[in-house]
């Protein structure tokens, strides 16, 4: 007779996670698919598995298991959360902003949803609706320096500069390492005329992210600005045939 210990379905699901939690993706899929043939209605084990094909890039699949699970439980808001994002992944940004609404309706306080639904408005270029959920991300968590980050880039784009550098300024309050705030205050500090302070904070970014070829090129063209040309030129030098640029190129990101 095997001494062999027959799990329950919660102790298989837990050990499922566990393996999920520590990335031994194999042996939790494997674990995730014993409960569904145990229990074809287990919402979790269908959201997880569906967490495991995302990460595969496997999106039709993850889509067909967060499907499966909001059809077992139509509050599962992670479900809702996690379809969505597949959905924009897909490009069908109307359908990933549905998904998002469905689980902000659920669950009021959901950040993530929240920040990913001005990232979908956003993209359907309509930047009040963008603002208003960065800005309800924010409210949630004041931390949130993405969000910080995307409502200051509306700002820019709504023409309201001082707002939105008291963004990026947050950022950097909050995150003294957040490479993209440094460089979107140097473009704001451009747009003001103070160029010494644009040029410090676009050092400041490549000194937290060195490679970043963007930010290689606005700093050579604020040394330029200042006259520094040789060095200015040695970092432009650095991209040339890699990005496109122009003497005016300054990017918000």
């Amino acid at each position: 007779m095997s001494n062999e210990k027959v799990l329950t379905t919660k102790e298989t699901f837990d050990l499922a996670v566990k393996n999920h939690q520590k990335n031994n993706i194999e042996e939790a899929q494997n674990l995730y698919n014993q409960v569904l043939k145990i229990d074809p209605n287990h919402s979790e084990a269908l959201n997880n598995l569906g967490v495991i094909f995302q990460g595969l890039r496997e999106y039709q699949e993850a889509k067909s298991c967060y499907e499966k699970a909001i059809k077992i439980n139509p509050n599962y808001t992670n479900a809702y959360y996690n379809l969505g994002v597949i959905f924009k992944e897909l490009s069908d940004l109307q359908k990933a902003k549905s998904c998002y609404e469905k689980a902000i309706k659920i669950n009021p306080n959901y950040t993530n949803a929240y920040y990913n639904l001005g990232v979908i408005f956003k993209e359907l270029s309509d930047l009040q609706k963008a603002k208003n959920c960065y800005e309800k991300t924010i409210e949630i968590d004041p931390n949130y320096v993405n969000a910080h980050n995307n409502l200051g880039v509306i700002f820019k784009e709504l023409g309201e500069l001082k707002k939105a550098k008291k963004c990026f300024e947050k950022i950097i309050e909050i995150d003294p390492s957040y490479a993209d705030a440094y460089n979107n205050l140097g473009v704001i500090f451009k747009e003001f005329g103070e160029n010494e302070k644009a040029k410090d904070c676009f050092e400041k970014a490549i000194e937290f992210d060195p490679l970043n070829k963007k930010y290689m090129v606005a700093y050579g063209y604020a040394l330029l600005i200042l006259n520094d040309r040789l060095k200015g030129y040695e970092y432009i030098d650095k991209v040339k045939g890699v990005i496109k640029f122009t003497p005016t190129y300054y990017k918000i990101i």
